[in-house]
């Protein structure tokens, strides 16, 4: 996956929506926390994900009041990065991002159904091996969010690999 492979991939109006995310990030629909890419350059990504009315995760969150739970909204903002690193960096072979550390994450204020949260995700370091990603979500103006992530750079048969030597059964 390449940049032109990424630009290719915009409607009209410049914007990825589901069906090219589904192209770049390597998740299935139930992990999936980015719906549409609004702007995206070399240094920063905006993203969005439609928090659904009801869905299992955040029914199950808490019994007695529904809101996006704290760590996937971090996971929605560490996949909109990915969007933006696949766009930055060209792998070689299949490569995924996985996310090494989280430095820094702190939730402001709750997300609920019906929102729409938005990712403003910037890169400040990248290398070979991996970067570094900052930021914050926000929805309506109102800051959720802010977070700084660390992701790694592995490629896809070693992580198979690795994983594979983890499996007991």
């Amino acid at each position: 996956m390449n940049r032109s492979f990424i630009d290719a991939l915009r409607d009209s109006e410049g914007v990825l929506g589901k069906e090219a995310i589904r192209s770049i990030l390597s998740y299935g629909d139930a992990f999936l926390f980015v719906d549409s890419v609004s702007s995206l350059t070399e240094s920063k990504v905006v993203a969005q994900y439609n928090i659904p009315e009801s869905s299992e995760l955040i029914d199950a969150h808490f019994k007695h009041v529904s809101m996006m739970p704290g760590v996937l909204m971090g996971e929605a903002f560490a996949q909109a990065g990915i969007v933006l690193v696949h766009y930055r960096s060209e792998f070689e072979e299949e490569t995924d991002v996985i996310a090494s550390s989280v430095s820094q994450m702190r939730f402001k204020s709750p997300a609920l159904p019906g929102d729409t949260l938005e990712a403003h995700v910037s890169i400040k370091v990248i290398n070979r091996l991996g970067a570094r990603l900052t930021g914050n979500s926000y929805v309506n103006g109102r800051e959720v969010l802010s977070a700084t992530f660390d992701l790694t750079f592995i490629k896809r048969k070693n992580l198979i690999e690795h994983i594979s030597q983890h499996v007991t059964r």
